[in-house]
């Protein structure tokens, strides 16, 4: 459970030796018995091989899914793409980079198309971010150009004992590492760090490439800031707006964005500049809210106002769970983000009519959460919430904010239902 790559595990024992009577004394083994072993490094001379081929490279990336899973591996992270001036690309499965850092190239898979080196660190998919999917005929292509070289460096091979090894198809890599990247991507900033120093060529490339890297970073998210005005006075309130909302009104305050990021929308917005801003994204549908609750409760202790950017669809797999929240004094801020609908699926109902000509108003069935619309704001009320809702009109949700924000910081969970646009 402690060793790297650390992980729950699950103990099963039969009901009928559970449920027998002791009848001696157990003795239990001293607390010092079972140490956790040392981390795991990376073979020096393969993690040489390394440096020189991320040092030989024109067109480097790094994609980090799980790094940010220690504190440590956030800012060795930092480090390593400044010392090398390598753009990064989050997966989001934590978060492994601060996300206005100017050479943060995340949800821009240009950023793949002339790459000649991928370091993966943590990586367990490679697939989804240097891939694009044709959802109506799920013909998948690369936009990796054929001939880039790949290193992996983490823990991937120790899982392959697992029943189910489902998070990837088998990758080709040019040089695989089996090794803690907290331990790593130290060693192997320092092997770039003493290139560079002793190869003003390779030096006066980091510094340009780092520099082209930050004006194409600023502009992505300067075109982010003008996309979140658009629709900005809609109702249903656009996702922009209400990220932007809701950022205002957090971003002095010591906070935590839980499992769920608005389309994206936070990560394009907010800055995420601490490693414990974000644990990373909810694993799909029925899962965020439990997981919200987790975080809170992690993050009481330390007074951070914690943050769930809610989707509607996912709370209704988990409405009772509302009720542990009031009952344990889980201060959480619920924002919704209720489209009354299941709409990923709507939406890709609406592609698949299209593909086959099928009539597009019955796209919707089995996927709307209207007629009757739940009233999410009466259901957190009847389980101990504040919670005010719905709200259609974007100038009630500052105000809105305030209020609930105070009822978190006085210790009580809070809901606010607000409505936004399907898209």
């Amino acid at each position: 459970m402690m060793t790297e790559p650390r992980g729950p595990i699950y103990m099963c024992y039969d009901a009928w030796l559970q449920e027998q009577k002791l009848d001696r004394d157990i003795p239990l083994p001293p607390p010092h018995a079972a140490k956790v072993p040392s981390r795991f490094a990376p073979d020096p001379e393969t993690l040489a091989a390394a440096a020189e081929l991320v040092a030989g490279a024109k067109k480097p990336v790094i994609i980090a899914e799980f790094v940010g899973r220690e504190p440590q591996g956030f800012h060795a992270l930092v480090e390593l793409a400044e010392t090398a001036g390598i753009p990064v690309y989050d997966v989001d499965s934590r978060l492994n980079f601060p996300t206005r850092h100017p050479l943060n190239m995340s949800m821009e898979k240009d950023v793949f198309r002339d790459a000649d080196l991928l370091l993966c660190l943590d990586t367990r998919d490679w697939e989804r971010p240097t891939t694009e999917l044709a959802s109506a005929t799920r013909k998948l292509t690369s936009i990796v150009p054929q001939g880039a070289k790949w290193i992996d460096i983490g823990f991937g091979d120790l899982e392959l004992s697992s029943w189910a090894l489902d998070y990837q198809r088998m990758h080709h890599a040019d040089l695989r590492i089996l090794a803690d990247t907290t331990i790593a991507m130290p060693m192997l900033t320092e092997l770039l760090r003493s290139r560079a120093k002793s190869d003003p060529g390779y030096a006066a490339q980091i510094k340009a490439r780092a520099a082209d890297v930050a004006k194409r970073s600023n502009a992505k998210r300067e075109r982010w800031a003008k996309e979140a005005r658009e629709h900005w006075d809609a109702s249903p309130i656009a996702l922009g707006r209400l990220a932007s909302e809701v950022w205002e009104a957090i971003k002095g305050e010591d906070w935590v964005l839980t499992a769920g990021t608005l389309e994206e929308w936070t990560r394009m917005l907010w800055d995420f500049e601490k490693p414990y801003r974000h644990p990373g994204r909810s694993l799909g549908t029925a899962t965020q809210f439990g997981i919200s609750l987790g975080v809170a409760l992690a993050h009481r202790d330390h007074k951070r106002l914690v943050v769930d950017l809610q989707p509607d669809g996912d709370l209704m797999f988990d409405a009772g769970a509302m009720w542990v929240a009031a009952k344990h004094k889980i201060p959480l801020l619920v924002v919704m983000y209720n489209n009354r609908a299941y709409y990923n699926d709507w939406e890709h109902q609406i592609r698949m009519a299209k593909l086959r000509g099928t009539p597009l108003e019955r796209a919707h069935i089995g996927m709307d959460m209207d007629e009757p619309a739940p009233d999410f704001a009466m259901m957190a009320r009847s389980m101990g919430w504040f919670a005010e809702g719905p709200i259609e009109h974007p100038r009630e949700i500052a105000a809105a904010l305030e209020r609930a924000i105070a009822e978190v910081k006085a210790g009580r969970p809070a809901l606010l239902d607000t409505i936004t646009q399907k898209r």
